[in-house]
């Protein structure tokens, strides 16, 4: 008899009525993460799996490196659908996303700038008269019956232009027309500006460099280069996960984070190698590359911790841009718990 009950506790165990974890097992290492895009933004990325700062840490990205879905929509659908454990996207992405699932958490950032830009053809340039140092109301004015293209419906993209013309005044649905074009791909979006199919773009850096190099557009508003003032420090790019991911897999995203943390901080100390590595992850020439480490260097933190700043402004931004009705607590949506721990096992740290 004793034999039985020991046969059926082990057929229990095996198809899962034990827990996946029990005290004293090797915690499960393994993340699933993805991201919306291989702009600039997700650069330390790139750098912590070149220098093996995630595998240092313990961690298995699973795949690596991370998948890349080209929306914001698409990549919360996937971490919704339980596709995968960590996102990788913009904040616009965690607060959307928070408004339908409160067990949303953010766990760091990786992009203190808002890296984005409203980038115009020479079409444009030369129908109004107008240049990136015309004034903000003026350029924004300017835009009024154009045509812009947006990766989607409810992306980072559309909020921009949202912002910018409340900002003014004026109505994002019936003063433009958003043309969607189904993601970030730097050829979708210069193809189009070169086509005439639109007027304007609303997109990440470093498209806007890509833009003037081929004598195609021009960067017209830049919110990291200080054009918007209301958007400085703006907290943009973020890791974000579900309360369920947290709570299974704690040592995992830890590690990732201080992963993420190690790159970060290499970075800032050797630039000379991470504009190296820049042109190997932006597939740019060297003259393209300087320019695009010089623009965005001081929007790539030296650390994942948030600012309660940075997310302030962030969180005011989006309320204006109608994406959220209300801004959301800080201490709701940012897991400063799970960042401390990561960040205190760093070298160095307190």
């Amino acid at each position: 008899m004793l034999i039985c009950w020991l046969m059926v506790a082990l057929s229990v165990a095996a198809c899962g009525g034990a827990p996946s974890t029990p005290s004293g097992s090797v915690p499960n290492m393994t993340l699933r993460v993805a991201q919306n895009t291989n702009s600039i933004s997700f650069f330390p990325f790139y750098v912590a799996e070149q220098k093996q700062f995630f595998t240092k840490e313990g961690v298995t990205l699973d795949p690596s490196p991370p998948s890349l879905l080209g929306t914001g929509p698409k990549l919360t659908a996937a971490l919704e659908s339980n596709s995968i454990d960590v996102a990788a996207g913009s904040v616009t992405d965690a607060f959307t996303l928070s408004r339908v699932d409160s067990y949303i958490k953010i766990v760091g950032t990786f992009a203190d700038a808002f890296l984005l830009d409203i980038i115009v053809s020479k079409q444009f340039e030369r129908q109004t008269h107008l240049s990136a140092s015309s004034s903000l109301a003026e350029k924004v004015q300017a835009l009024v019956g154009k045509k812009i293209g947006i990766s989607s419906p409810g992306s980072t993209n559309d909020a921009l232009v949202t912002f910018l013309l409340r900002q003014q005044g004026l109505d994002a649905l019936r003063d433009v027309t958003k043309v969607s074009l189904g993601g970030n791909n730097p050829a979708t979006g210069l193809g189009a500006l070169a086509q005439g199919r639109v007027d304007a773009l609303a997109f990440p850096v470093p498209v806007g460099q890509e833009a003037e190099a081929q004598g195609i557009g021009d960067i017209f508003i830049s919110p990291a280069r200080g054009d918007v003032p209301e958007m400085q420090g703006q907290l943009y790019g973020v890791l974000f996960a579900r309360q369920q991911t947290l709570d299974a897999k704690p040592k995992a995203v830890q590690a990732f984070i201080r992963g993420l943390a190690q790159a970060e901080k290499w970075i800032h100390q050797n630039p000379t190698q991470a504009k190296a590595l820049l042109g190997k992850y932006l597939k740019q020439n060297q003259e393209m590359t300087a320019a695009i480490f010089q623009a965005c260097l001081p929007g790539l933190p030296q650390s994942p911790q948030i600012s309660q700043q940075a997310y302030t402004t962030a969180n005011q931004f989006h309320v204006k841009a109608g994406l959220i009705a209300i801004a959301l607590p800080y201490q709701s949506l940012v897991a400063t718990d799970t960042i401390t721990k990561a960040l205190s096992g760093l070298p160095g740290s307190a």
